[in-house]
Order: C-alpha cells, then sequence, then structure tokens
C-alpha cells in the first residue's frame, strides 16, 4: 500500500509540475513583453541601448573633428593662386588628404556596425529568443508528464531554452560588458589620441588661413616677385602641414584601430565568455546521457 501511495503521489507531482512548466512556456510565447519585463530583459535591453547612444555621441564629436580636418585638406587640395601664372598645391596635400578619408570612411563602417546594435535592440527582434525559452518550457512539461516515443522531448526543450537565452540575453549582455572592458582599458587611450587629432586640427586650420591670406601678395604689376613670395610661403605651410601630419598620423591610425577592437573584438570576446557560462549553468544541456550497458545475465548454475 505504502508503494502504491508513494507512486500516485510522485505520479501526482509530476503532473503538477508539467501543468506549471507548459503554463509559463505558453505565458512566455503569447505574452514575451510580460515575461521580458518580469525577467528584468526590458531594463537590461534599454540601459545597453542607452549605452550605445554614448557610445554614439563620444565617436560622433571623433567623427565630426575628421570632417573638419578633411574638408580643410579637401579646401587647400582643390585651390590655385596666381595672376599671370597659376600655382597648384593639391598634389603637396594629396597623400594626406588620402589617409584623412580613409579614416573618416572607416568611421563610417564603426557607425553602420553600432547602428546594427542599435536596430538589432530596438526593433524586439530578440524578443524571439523568450519564445524559444517558452516553447522549450512546454516541450520539458510535455516530457515530464508523457513519454512519446522516438523523441527526446528533454534533450529538445534544453536546447530550445539555451538557443532562446543566447539569443534573448547574450547581445545586451555582452554589450554592457564591452562597456566595462572598454571604460577599463581603451578610453583612456582614446581620449589621448583624440587631443593629438584636435591640435592637428588647429594647426591645419592656421595653415588654411594662411594659405588664404597669400592671395593678398598677389601683384598685377610684378607677377614674378609675387610667384617667388607665394611659392616660398606655400612650402612653409605644406611643410608644416606635413610635419603635423606626420605627428599626428599614428593618433588618426590608433584611434580607428580601438574602434574597430570596441566594435568587433570586444562583443565577440564577451559573447563568448557569456556562452561559455551559460551552457556551464544549463548543466551541458547539449549533451545527451550515454545509454547505460545491459547487465550481463546470470550464469547458469552447474547441474549434478
Amino acid at each position: 500500500m505504502s508503494r502504491i501511495r508513494a507512486f500516485l503521489r510522485a505520479k501526482h507531482l509530476r503532473i503538477v509540475g508539467a501543468i506549471v512548466l507548459v503554463a509559463f512556456g505558453a505565458l512566455c510565447v503569447l505574452d514575451s513583453g510580460r515575461v521580458a519585463d518580469l525577467t528584468f530583459y526590458t531594463a537590461l535591453n534599454d540601459h545597453a541601448i542607452a549605452l550605445l547612444d554614448d557610445t554614439l555621441e563620444r565617436d560622433m564629436a571623433t567623427f565630426l573633428l575628421i570632417t573638419a580636418v578633411k574638408a580643410s585638406l579637401a579646401m587647400i587640395e582643390g585651390s590655385s593662386v596666381g595672376v599671370g601664372f597659376e600655382l597648384q598645391v593639391g598634389d603637396i596635400v594629396q597623400p594626406a588628404y588620402d589617409y584623412v578619408d580613409f579614416f573618416w570612411r572607416a568611421f563610417l563602417y564603426a557607425f553602420m556596425v553600432l547602428g546594427f546594435y542599435k536596430l538589432l535592440l530596438e526593433t524586439e527582434l530578440l524578443f524571439l529568443g523568450i519564445v524559444l525559452i517558452g516553447i522549450g518550457f512546454v516541450l520539458s512539461g510535455v516530457a515530464l508528464a508523457a513519454t512519446v516515443p522516438r523523441l527526446d522531448l528533454r534533450l529538445w526543450s534544453r536546447r530550445c531554452i539555451l538557443l532562446g537565452i543566447l539569443v534573448a540575453y547574450v547581445a545586451p549582455l555582452s554589450l554592457l560588458l564591452t562597456d566595462v572592458l572598454s571604460q577599463r582599458y581603451t578610453t583612456s587611450l582614446k581620449d589621448k589620441h583624440y587631443d593629438a587629432i584636435n591640435a592637428f586640427n588647429v594647426q591645419l586650420e592656421r595653415s588654411a588661413i594662411e594659405f588664404l591670406q597669400l592671395k593678398e601678395k598677389i601683384s598685377i604689376l610684378q607677377p614674378s616677385r609675387s610667384f617667388d613670395e607665394i611659392q616660398s610661403g606655400m612650402l612653409r605651410i605644406v611643410n608644416r602641414i606635413g610635419e603635423a601630419f606626420r605627428l599626428s598620423l599614428l593618433a588618426f591610425l590608433y584611434y580607428v584601430l580601438i574602434i574597430l577592437f570596441e566594435l568587433l573584438v570586444f562583443p565577440l570576446l564577451s559573447a563568448v565568455i557569456l556562452y561559455k557560462f551559460t551552457l556551464f549553468a544549463v548543466g551541458r544541456v547539449l549533451q545527451t546521457q550515454p545509454p547505460q550497458p545491459a547487465a550481463p545475465a546470470p550464469a547458469p548454475e552447474p547441474t549434478g
């Protein structure tokens, strides 16, 4: 009698557990927004979006600075000075302009990546992960209440739960971890290189003003003398631009590399760490239990 009672009690608990799992899974599937609020996913997602906005605002200042540098170089590159003669300076500043244009384009690609992250979070596309978690709980409840032949419901439920956690939570968590790594390792470097780029922009603006002032030295009555004065003045300006750009070239290069490092390496590293932690926390859910070997048959008793 005690065995029968224990069996009925265990069966009763399994049915109650199955109902709870199926009900929670159905809630995840039918009302993922409410589940997102209850599991703090919405707060996590909003915080990740706020961090992306701060990153875009900080990098936008550097992008506008490089845009100003590019505009000043473009103005000098397309200018010519002379009356009765024409002196071109585009070939002299062309290498600096090409480098700055390359860094400017790299920033555009970086903003596209940041925009993709923000779009992924704001469109609520990651809510599909909560739906997958719900499907996993439904399958787990069905597996607890009944046995389906030729289908390991427990394995598929665990896979759905793990995949749902990865889809819903890894992206915002990796962005939060990326921000922590950036604040710890790269923020000071970015500030230092930003100062170097800004110093080059200040020097370039001064050189552009001096270049425009060369036109005031043109004398129609003495074009030869004007040519010599303008030529020597332009050489001084271009030499200062070249020297300033040479000193700030590494700043341009390192700043862009830091941006790409923050956008590509840090999120990938964070996602791998979170994936391994989730896999460990769920209990290596993608692995099935190996089949147990059958017990050996008892040896026949010897006959007299």
